[in-house]
């Protein structure tokens, strides 16, 4: 399923810049601390970033699965090292776009300066919306609006991420997973 992009993977301008990239299951792809000015789209697999805490916890923060473009904030626009790790959780596939090259290219092309602009409000509304979800929903409903959005998670992700990514632990999350089904077998309907 190919999602809905600004900046639109189809882009023969942007694909002239575009790179091959093979990631295996469980290698780190972008490593913290790592200046990366890159672009990348997923044309199959799912990767995680996650933040190490002081202790040795790793705090998922995103997924991103194919047909999703996604790029780090403050190192394509304030040449800043991630404090992130992108690691893979299947062997990806994906294309690479230098930021640079587009910034380049965008100089004199208002279309791309466009697409541009639209990708990074997008990754601001989703990093938004990530915040306002901790703050507003209950573990349970980030987990729902989680399988709403990527049903298939379940059997690709460890139970481990997914708990980290709704902020529970794996027995919370496994709690939550019998009460929802006790709902849908009480025929609740759920979001």
């Amino acid at each position: 399923m190919t999602e809905n992009n600004p900046f639109n993977i189809d882009n023969l301008q942007l694909l002239q810049f575009a790179k091959h990239k093979s990631v295996v299951a469980s290698e780190i792809y972008i490593p913290q601390d790592k200046i990366f000015k890159k672009i990348f789209f997923i044309k199959k697999g799912i990767l995680r970033s996650y933040y190490v805490t002081e202790s040795g916890e790793e705090k998922t923060i995103f997924f991103r699965w194919e047909g999703q473009m996604a790029a780090i904030p403050e190192c394509v626009f304030d040449d800043q090292p991630t404090r992130q790790t992108w690691q893979a959780l299947e062997d990806c596939e994906l294309l690479e776009i230098d930021f640079d090259a587009v910034e380049k290219m965008s100089e004199n092309n208002f279309p791309l300066v466009k697409t541009r602009m639209g990708f990074a409000q997008k990754m601001l509304l989703e990093s938004l919306k990530r915040i306002e979800s901790f703050v507003l929903d209950k573990p349970e409903e980030r987990y729902q609006k989680l399988i709403a959005q990527k049903p298939e998670i379940i059997q690709r992700v460890a139970d481990k991420h997914i708990a980290s990514f709704i902020g529970v632990t794996p027995v919370s999350l496994s709690r939550i997973r019998k009460r929802l089904a006790s709902k849908k077998n009480n025929g609740i309907i759920l979001c």
